[in-house]
């Protein structure tokens, strides 16, 4: 293991007090706009993105490396499968450690897709532009500023059709890679949603 991947249990520097930060390590500008829009509803909580675009093992130790530096309400991972051979270590590992996570096989704009309708079974990544392409009747664009905007009044949906894969799969017993559709972004969102009430 790399000294990098091990500096969150080294304890080097004194933590920053962030007690009213939420952090959020992204594995790319996608989710990181779209989480970062939700200081508009926050109140007096924040949301801190750190962009990690690396395999998901290597998006965890960087949580676990920030977490260390920080004192935070939530610590969470937003990584997707994609073609990583890591993702059930990766969240496993997160797990152990006490960091949540979000995180979508195939990839995150399944969850912007949900907004709109469910997905059972399949549907390659490289296929989600054409689908939002039509769902949104504009161009979808990843670091699109208004795309909160638009989306926000339909998250209700969204995450009810996240929750229905969801249970579906985990009454499967197979490990998160092996579901498809299959996404958790609305565990880390209904968190959100709960800060934006008590603010």
């Amino acid at each position: 293991m790399s000294r990098r991947a091990t500096n969150y249990r080294r304890g080097a520097r004194p933590p920053r007090q962030q007690n009213n930060v939420i952090l959020v390590v992204c594995a790319g500008e996608t989710e990181s706009t779209y989480f970062s829009k939700f200081k508009i509803d926050l109140g007096t909580v924040k949301v801190r993105t750190v962009v990690d675009n690396r395999s998901p093992i290597n998006i965890v130790h960087r949580a676990l490396q920030e977490k260390s530096l920080g004192q935070y309400i939530q610590v969470w991972c937003v990584f997707d499968r994609d073609e990583f051979h890591n993702f059930d270590e990766a969240i496993k590992l997160a797990q152990k450690e006490d960091v949540r996570v979000a995180s979508s096989n195939q990839a995150f704009e399944l969850w912007f897709i949900l907004h709109f309708r469910r997905q059972d079974g399949a549907l390659h990544r490289n296929n989600y532009a054409r689908e939002l392409n039509n769902l949104l009747g504009r161009t979808y664009v990843k670091t699109d500023p208004k795309l909160y905007k638009t989306l926000k009044p339909k998250t209700t949906t969204a995450i009810k059709n996240a929750r229905i894969g969801y249970e579906c799969h985990k009454r499967k017993n197979l490990a998160p890679s092996k579901c498809e559709s299959y996404t958790t972004v609305f565990k880390l969102v209904e968190e959100l949603l709960k800060w934006t009430n008590r603010s």
